[in-house]
């Protein structure tokens, strides 16, 4: 069977903030007779789902140590049948407040460009977007229009908030291009260490309070934020990537919960998310790195995939290399969720309904 992965990155080590962990560790991980047991000893003093920052950054270091894109892009291939295609989506982390990058965006999109002339058949390239970049605009038509990228990528948790000004544009361009933007939508992943006092102004909530970065960022990622981005472009093709995140199928699986008794802060992402899928027509979300954290969700997205406004919302995506573990490899979990979908349901969300996102 044919089928595209909607959700892989390539980025290397390279292209991360040389703070994105503390001096010490980071000091570590440079030296390379130690960098292998080091990363052992950390996955197995620490559980995966305790320490996602730290595991995503040894992902970094251990996958793309001393590798290009292309190699990194070869390794997820090969998990894979041949015939499979996938959506590459690369990170602007110059602006998290973590330091500074060996190479920046437009090093890692013109490295991405290479790799896409190599695989032009079966790669999807998207552009990431940051609206603190200047002339993001410009860097977008560039890529879309010169060297035919498909999408966008935006990463909210990085500082700032879905409905920036800044990205109006962007969005109309998308919309009236037919172009789609994939954003991250969990509480984990990668956030920005630095928040600053325009921060605390938030679109709907108004003032809040200064948290620590890793709790604050759930304020930039809340799905409830895209409210207002869907009603002003309501063309517009969006993705809410992880649907949720798995803290928040947790939550759903694990406690007793009634919309009508709940307050709206109170809701569930995932419950969130499939409100918003059943009211908006072009939002969809992905399973990337949720389904792939544990197969106790594999009932509950079955369940969810029965529903008729839903099921041709959700696409199938990995994460890789983010979602990289020491027990479980990319080819097991992939298998894993087409046997428990069955051949109908994955190839509607493996291809299907990734190719209505890209309007393929």
């Amino acid at each position: 069977m044919e089928f595209i992965n909607c959700h892989i990155h390539t980025f290397t080590v390279n292209h991360v903030p040389n703070r994105f962990l503390p001096a010490p560790v980071m000091g570590l991980f440079k030296f390379k007779p130690i960098r292998k047991p080091l990363i052992w000893s950390l996955k197995n003093i620490f559980p995966f789902s305790k320490r996602d920052y730290l595991h995503r950054y040894m992902n970094f270091l251990e996958i793309t140590a001393n590798k290009t894109q292309e190699a990194t892009f070869e390794t997820v291939k090969d998990y894979y049948p041949n015939n499979t295609k996938f959506i590459i989506l690369p990170m602007d982390m110059k602006f998290m407040g973590a330091g500074k990058l060996k190479v920046d965006l437009e090093g890692q999109l013109e490295e991405l460009l290479v790799l896409y002339k190599q695989y032009p058949k079966i790669i999807f390239p998207f552009i990431a977007v940051d609206p603190r970049r200047e002339n993001i605009l410009d860097l977008v038509k560039e890529y879309i229009e010169k060297h035919n990228f498909k999408g966008i990528k935006i990463y909210p948790s990085l500082g700032f908030y879905p409905s920036d000004p800044r990205l109006k544009s962007i969005y109309k361009y998308a919309e009236d291009n037919k172009i789609p933007i994939l954003s991250h939508c969990s509480k984990g992943g990668v956030y920005t260490h630095k928040i600053t006092p325009e921060m605390l102004n938030h679109p709907i909530q108004g003032k809040i309070t200064k948290d620590k970065p890793k709790k604050f960022a759930s304020y930039f990622t809340d799905p409830r934020n895209y409210r207002t981005v869907l009603e002003e472009f309501p063309k517009l093709k969006l993705c809410l990537a992880h649907f949720g995140g798995n803290s928040s199928w947790d939550e759903y699986l694990e406690k007793p919960w009634n919309p009508e008794k709940m307050k709206e802060s109170q809701k569930s992402w995932v419950s969130v998310i499939l409100e918003m899928i059943e009211e908006y027509p072009n939002l969809y979300t992905d399973i990337s790195y949720t389904m792939f954290h544990t197969d106790r969700y594999f009932p509950f997205l079955n369940i969810l995939l029965e529903k008729e406004k839903v099921k041709n919302k959700v696409m199938f995506g990995s994460d890789y290399y983010m979602v990289e573990r020491v027990k479980t490899s990319e080819r097991e979990m992939s298998l894993k969720v087409r046997n428990a979908l069955g051949e109908k349901k994955f190839k509607m969300i493996a291809l299907d309904n990734i190719n209505s996102y890209l309007s393929i």
